[in-house]
């Protein structure tokens, strides 16, 4: 399965996959397909969403994603506050379907998960000497 052209008509047409548009029910959405592949779907993009931060390796790759969308907060929004602000809501989401495409394209090229997982290694490296 094509899943860039899955997650292009997820973003396009949510409601015809019976979900909400809601960030988290996206996120949700995008967990059950990487469940459904041994979890395998999205290996190394929580480390290329660290690479890009320069940091969270305490987070999961949902809270990468606020964390990009929303640079100005110390944390990202919840749920609430997400279901409660359209606006915040579709700029999280615009911005999870333009990663999640930029990663399976990165992912996808020759040794991809090799340079993703070098260059994860590498800013750790680099964060880690003083």
């Amino acid at each position: 399965m094509n899943y860039q052209e899955l997650f292009a008509q997820v973003h396009r047409r949510p409601g015809m996959f019976c979900l909400d548009g809601e960030f988290h029910t996206l996120t949700a959405f995008v967990r059950g397909c990487e469940a459904g592949n041994d979890w395998q779907l999205l290996a190394g993009f929580r480390e290329w969403l660290v690479t890009r931060l320069g940091g969270g390796d305490n987070l999961v790759w949902e809270g990468l994603v606020l964390r990009l969308a929303f640079p100005d907060r110390e944390s990202g929004p919840g749920r609430e506050e997400l279901r409660a602000d359209p606006r915040m809501n579709e700029k999280a989401v615009e911005l999870l379907f333009q990663l999640l495409d930029e990663f399976l394209q990165k992912r996808n090229e020759h040794d991809g998960l090799a340079k993703i997982f070098g260059a994860y290694f590498e800013s750790r490296s680099r964060r880690a000497t003083p």
